[in-house]
């Protein structure tokens, strides 16, 4: 066989997830080109390896062993500069956080790569570079070389090996800064992509199905994310373990949000692959009435993240868990967060979460007319995205809004309209939230005196601090707390609060 034949069987084997038939067939490339003094040939091969040891393995020093050894062919055939090996580069730079190292090695790259005229190369340093930028908070910079990237891919100019990695890199990044709209295009072009595909199993196409499981899951279709989603885990078990944890994470969060069995299981599989399960966990927890919890674990994840990118998936959760236990001002200083990263990223879904974010908490500090016109925006915003759940969770506080400015027919209507949505996606926990809602059963049970307790109670109030403000003795507020945590069957304070604030009587 021809050395072309043997980079095609290579190929064949990484595609449909022949791990170990690859990297014997790729290192006899490997040989085939250096002996041939082919070193940019050589070092295609050698960064198809490194791919090989890390993504599917998870062998990190064994891939930075063949990094190596293209490393000293070049320097034993004399001076040049390779581009894929600047590829590997980059990727450690993006690893440790620096962003800047790393655009640079991939700007490069791709130097080199259309010097060669080798549209892999440049496609995958054109694709990391943008993830780059968008890491150092340049939007537009960073999404159009995720725009030039993908006419390349979409164009089928990349071979199917390169297509699969960029398309889940590119949308991973969008993902990433809440760039929905290109992700959802990206996401249904990938999806198009795999339909003309044979039916192939393995951990190649593992990180695709889980792309292609969160549109699913964002468009409504949750029967079919969670069939991806079950897929991807069963082919990533053996190879793909850098992916795997995601797409369990994924899983849980899917089950989470039915209120079905395994939550607890699917999160501690992505454990076991090393992905961090918050915010999910959390707000699992919250959903079971174990707020401290929740604001434990939310708390601490936190706390190890620095870069805005990786807090921005904590910070939505965070406004919902503080606002549950009470805490208005640590909800209002991650609104103040999310507001500087929404200057970074004004994206549409960015702005929706903010706009979501500023409206729950105006409805904690008793501002519903406030809350109203935010949480229009945040409705409209997800409604233009097509996220049908986003927009009913939205709903919810809408109608909480109408209801407290005295318009219960608006909120009847609003609440009825979340409830037909959660009802069809399968989302059991929020359709009974919502089902409460519409009963009024806390409304009917808490008596004026109480619910006004209650609503100082979610504010942080002492029991001496409420009395004083209600002008009561301090025994008869103890006695409305205890009624109130015997009405609603509660224990705590914090839980009495949580349940509050889910019911809208805050």
């Amino acid at each position: 066989m021809s050395v072309e034949d043997l980079e095609s069987w290579a190929e064949s084997a990484q595609v449909i997830g022949r791990i170990d038939e690859a990297i014997a067939v790729l290192t006899r490339c490997f040989e085939l080109r250096a002996e041939a003094g082919e070193i940019h040939e050589a070092t295609r091969a050698t960064y198809w390896l490194w791919s090989a040891h890390v993504f599917a393995r998870g062998e990190f020093a064994i891939a930075a062993g063949w990094v190596e050894r293209a490393r000293t062919l070049v320097h034993e055939r004399g001076p040049g500069e390779y581009g894929w090996l600047l590829i590997p580069r980059a990727y450690g730079s993006i690893g440790r956080g620096d962003f800047t190292t790393a655009e640079g090695l991939l700007h490069r790259a791709t130097e080199l790569g259309l010097g060669r005229g080798d549209v892999d190369l440049i496609t995958i340093a054109t694709t990391m570079r943008g993830r780059a930028s968008l890491k150092l908070g340049s939007l537009e910079n960073g999404l159009a070389l995720l725009d030039e990237a993908m006419i390349r891919v979409l164009t089928r100019a990349t071979s199917p090996r390169a297509t699969s990695v960029m398309f889940c890199a590119a949308i991973g990044s969008c993902y990433e800064v809440q760039e929905i709209a290109r992700a959802t295009e990206w996401s249904v072009a990938l999806d198009q992509w795999l339909g003309t595909l044979p039916q192939l199993g393995g951990a190649y196409f593992g990180n695709c199905r889980i792309y292609r499981a969160i549109l699913m899951r964002l468009r409504g279709d949750w029967s079919r994310a969670e069939a991806e989603l079950e897929q991807a885990c069963h082919d990533l078990a053996l190879d793909g373990h850098l992916v795997a944890g995601h797409a369990w994470y994924e899983l849980g969060e899917l089950r989470r949000l039915q209120g079905v069995p395994g939550v607890e299981e699917a999160f501690e599989q992505a454990t076991a692959f090393g992905r961090v399960t918050q915010p999910g966990l959390a707000l699992y927890r919250l959903g079971q009435g174990n707020a401290q919890a929740a604001g434990t674990g939310l708390r601490r994840v936190l706390a190890e993240r620095e870069l805005a990118g990786d807090r921005l998936a904590l910070l939505p959760a965070a406004v919902e868990i503080f606002l549950a236990t009470g805490l208005i001002e640590e909800a209002k200083d991650v609104v103040t967060e999310l507001e500087k990263i929404t200057q970074t990223y004004p994206t549409t879904a960015m702005r929706a979460i903010l706009d979501a974010a500023r409206g729950a908490v105006a409805l904690s500090e008793d501002r519903p007319a406030d809350a109203l016109a935010r949480l229009r925006q945040a409705s409209d915003r997800w409604r233009e995205l097509d996220a049908p759940y986003e927009t009913a969770q939205v709903g919810v506080r809408i109608g909480q809004a109408c209801r407290l400015l005295g318009d219960e027919e608006g909120a009847l209507m609003e609440l009825r309209a979340a409830l037909a949505t959660f009802e069809r996606l399968g989302a059991r926990p929020d359709a009974i939230r919502v089902r409460e809602l519409l009963s009024g059963q806390t409304a009917q049970v808490l008596s004026p005196r109480e619910i006004e307790v209650l609503r100082l109670i979610v504010k942080g109030r002492t029991n001496a601090e409420i009395a004083a403000q209600l002008f009561l003795s301090e025994r008869t507020v103890h006695r409305h707390v205890s009624n109130i945590l015997a009405k609603l069957d509660v224990r705590s304070r914090t839980s009495a609060a949580m349940y509050a604030v889910q019911q809208g009587l805050t």
